[in-house]
């Protein structure tokens, strides 16, 4: 039986069978993983896999699991990051009445 050796966060060093690991395969450059549940502290650890690892990974025996990831997620992102207030304040907006002319008048502001 093939052992696959792996690195758990906590752990360290950790020998896995080709059936411990989920071999995520994605549709775009830079989308496959692979992860595993630790056999020490059963916490689940994924890592990026690239295209070294995902050959090392299919010569072991690991079956892949082809992803298919929207293009949206590889495209290059701008602007602030969205916070849990940000939701939250939005959230409160949508429960008024008039949520769609306070949104207009928010968008008219910041553009004059």
């Amino acid at each position: 039986m093939t052992t696959i050796k792996a690195t758990c966060h906590s752990c360290g060093e950790v020998d896995l069978t080709p059936e411990d690991i989920l071999l995520r395969i994605g549709t775009g450059h830079g989308s496959n993983s692979y992860g595993f549940s630790c056999p020490t502290c059963t916490q689940f650890v994924e890592k990026p896999a690239d295209e070294r690892v995902v050959r090392l990974l299919l010569s072991g025996g690991v079956m892949p699991t082809l992803q298919d990831i929207p293009a949206e997620i590889l495209e290059p992102k701008s602007g602030p990051v969205i916070t849990h207030n940000d939701l939250l304040e939005f959230h409160q907006l949508l429960a008024s009445d008039d949520w769609f002319e306070a949104l207009t008048e928010k968008r008219n502001s910041e553009n004059a």
